[in-house]
């Protein structure tokens, strides 16, 4: 149960990247007085952005409550491995080989942490 709640904060925290990203492209662009701030700020990218950074957070003090910070940190790396795949597969975003082989790189260390 405990590796579910931490597989859902990294979710969390990964979609609040994501909707962040959307919503200073869509809302930040023209964005130039208080009043079109405030505006942006409520845009519905934005506002997802801040729920689930939120109840990421919380999941993931849920997470380090129940299980040894030692095991459960290296998994919030996943979240950059998710971020890459997100970012080129639904924003488009152009990711060199490098960047790949660090995503590589990662994934093969939570695969030896996971073991531990």
């Amino acid at each position: 149960m405990n590796d579910l709640i931490l597989f859902i904060a990294v979710g969390c925290l990964t979609a609040s990247q994501v909707l962040q990203k959307l919503g200073a492209q869509r809302r930040l662009s023209e964005t130039k007085s208080a009043r079109q701030w405030i505006a942006a700020l409520l845009a519905p990218e934005l506002i997802g952005a801040a729920l689930t950074i939120a109840i990421g957070t919380l999941l993931w003090l849920y997470v380090l409550y129940e299980m040894d910070v030692s095991r459960a940190f290296p998994f919030l790396s996943l979240g950059s491995v998710a971020v890459v795949a997100v970012s080129r597969i639904f924003l488009g975003e152009h990711v060199s080989l490098y960047r790949w082989v660090g995503v590589l790189l990662i994934t093969v260390g939570l695969t030896l942490v996971a073991q531990s």
